[in-house]
């Protein structure tokens, strides 16, 4: 019986390890970091881009144009959502690898465990 527990053990710990190597095939960082979110990532750093030297500039404009109170109402909410796709993208960049090594050191731990468990109860 104890055998047992430790095989299953270690069949387990090998099973979190082949889980492990092909997670990042199996659930991509594009399941959730689609195409519109990069367009709109794109539409919206670009738009920074532009407003930015307005905004920040110190000299006064001598000619016509938009209202500076506006253009830094929408630059400060276009840094916003900046930022929240950049931490958007990081996260899905990020979270199947995370995954990935969480599962592969969780398969070695429990293979090991499960291999020196195999030994003691042969041992004893």
């Amino acid at each position: 019986m104890k055998s047992a527990i430790a095989m299953g053990t270690i069949a387990l710990g090998f099973l979190l390890l082949v889980t492990s190597s092909l997670w990042t095939s199996l659930f991509p960082a594009t399941s959730s970091w689609t195409t519109e979110k990069a367009q709109r990532a794109a539409q919206v750093k670009d738009r920074l881009s532009n407003l930015g030297p307005v905004v920040n500039s110190t000299k006064p404009r001598l000619h016509g144009g938009a209202d500076p109170a506006q253009l830094k109402i929408e630059y400060d909410s276009l840094m916003l959502e900046n930022e929240q796709l950049n931490s958007e993208f990081e996260s899905a960049a990020n979270r199947p690898n995370t995954i990935a090594n969480v599962l592969k050191w969780t398969g070695i731990s429990l293979a090991g465990l499960g291999i020196a468990g195999w030994f003691a109860v042969r041992e004893a």
